[in-house]
């Protein structure tokens, strides 16, 4: 049976946004890895590496998910006062009911490593991060 993360649910869920690690798409079975980059619109922050996930069940009819990182995320323009940050927003199952995680700041400069589990419809973005202000420029990390 073909394992996939679909964008389908987060647009039934009115989300309107399709899944950010869009090389996943394509992959079957239970365990997969795909090197994954993406920029800023402006380039003054980037983010680069590994994204990898594994099936784990599935629960109230969705698929769930084990998603692991091995992404760094740098500023590219030191100057200009922001930083470069990579953010997360997903659907996670826990205590009996799914929950939308919309854009949450995982890493500012460095590397994120920290596995999220019992997810579906992962998205990883990267932004300019300035602290007291609203993620700017952001874009996918493919």
């Amino acid at each position: 049976m073909k394992k996939t993360v679909l964008a389908s649910r987060i647009g039934k869920a009115g989300i309107g946004v399709m899944v950010a690690a869009a090389a996943t798409i394509a992959f079957s079975g239970t365990a997969h890895a795909a090197d994954v980059y993406g920029k800023t619109g402006n380039g003054c922050a980037d983010a680069g590496g590994t994204y990898s996930y594994s099936w784990t069940g599935s629960a109230q009819g969705r698929d769930t998910y084990n998603a692991y990182f091995d992404i760094t995320v740098r500023d590219k323009c030191p100057g200009d006062g922001w930083a470069g940050a990579l953010y997360l927003s997903y659907w996670k199952y826990q205590n009996g009911q799914w929950k939308w995680t919309s854009q949450q700041r995982v890493k500012v400069n460095g590397t994120y490593s920290t596995p999220q589990t019992n997810v579906d419809g992962l998205q990883i973005n990267v932004c300019n991060y300035l602290p007291d202000r609203a993620p700017s420029g952001c874009s996918r990390v493919w």
